[in-house]
């Protein structure tokens, strides 16, 4: 694994007692992975950002492409190989692209939405 990746392995998750209560995380068909960048950001969250966090990637388990209820998902315009989503979890952001190959959720970025509202 490249340096700079963090990998998240479920049994070496702290909270992960607590995240399976929203959903089941051990069941997922994609990996995840946290480049350093969003990392850094996740690691200044409070514990139930994060747990609301997991719970939506949780749900991606059985399609990461298709919007659903708990899972807003957009396909962001500009990048064609790989194209990148972005998934809304309240008032955070994360951009993430998929790697078919590998099975594998690649998490670039985190971040707090800007603005104190969605109406300008």
């Amino acid at each position: 694994m490249a340096q700079g990746i963090y990998s998240l392995h479920l049994d070496d998750d702290p909270i992960q007692d607590k995240a399976t209560i929203y959903g089941d995380l051990a069941g997922m068909t994609y990996t995840v992975n946290i480049l350093s960048k969003a990392q850094k950001y996740l690691d200044t969250l409070d514990e139930r950002a994060i747990l609301n966090i997991w719970s939506c990637i949780a749900e991606l388990k059985g399609n990461p492409y298709r919007p659903r209820p708990l899972v807003d998902i957009i396909k962001l315009r500009g990048f064609k190989s790989p194209p990148m989503y972005r998934l809304r979890v309240g008032r955070h952001r994360l951009e993430y692209f998929i790697d078919e190959t590998e099975n594998a959720l690649i998490v670039t970025n985190a971040f707090l939405r800007s603005g104190d509202s969605d109406y300008r």
